[in-house]
């Protein structure tokens, strides 16, 4: 209870087919989800961008190796989940190439 007629922004999941699974279990059809946005970015404009942050973020994971190793997670695991949501239907791309200008 308290989350009907609400609208709901979720970010960053579900991040594997594991994740949707266990949404599909638990929430259900309890929750109509309109869509999926999917920021669209290449893998060189996002180094970029994260090792920029990296400067001044004070994350320790914003190196180039942890930055590789989240592409090879991404591409394991969340692609898949993506290219599911897109054969439903549920999928909008948003092109994240450009800066913020």
């Amino acid at each position: 209870h308290g989350w009907e007629g609400g609208k709901y922004l979720i970010d960053g999941f579900p991040r594997s087919l594991d994740n949707l699974d266990g949404w599909n279990q638990v929430v259900g059809s309890k929750a109509k989800v309109l869509f999926s946005l999917f920021f669209e970015c290449g893998e060189s404009t996002m180094q970029a961008r994260l090792l920029e942050r990296g400067k001044t973020s004070g994350r320790t994971d914003d190196n180039l190796e942890s930055i590789k190793k989240r592409f090879a997670t991404f591409t394991n695991e969340s692609l898949p989940v993506l290219q599911l949501l897109e054969q439903q239907g549920g999928l909008r791309r948003i092109d994240a190439e450009q800066t913020g200008e």
